[in-house]
């Protein structure tokens, strides 16, 4: 899905169904914290992290994640695997 550009005119009405469509068609997270506390003494505290969006979106935007978490860990073993030794040289570290 290509990002599109919203634009609304000062005259021109959101409706709600429109804005829930475009809310469930791109995703929305929202995310807080919350401390009560008393004295100086912290006594609760209330995270929230919400994702919304439809079921599509949602799998769209982890898969890709996925997808970015495996290529760095095959570039992060790549960079950390041993050189192999050619033919006829030592292998590192130790006799041959």
């Amino acid at each position: 899905m290509a990002d599109e550009e919203f634009e609304l005119d000062e005259d021109d009405e959101l409706s709600l169904l429109e804005t829930l469509d475009h809310v469930i068609d791109h995703g929305l997270v929202l995310a807080g914290e919350v401390t009560i506390a008393v004295a100086g003494v912290d006594l609760i505290f209330l995270g929230l992290n919400l994702l919304l969006g439809s079921v599509e979106t949602v799998n769209r935007v982890l898969g890709e994640r996925e997808r970015r978490v495996e290529l760095l860990t095959e570039r992060g073993h790549a960079a950390r695997a041993p050189v192999p030794a050619v033919a006829g040289e030592a292998p590192p570290g130790g006799k041959g």
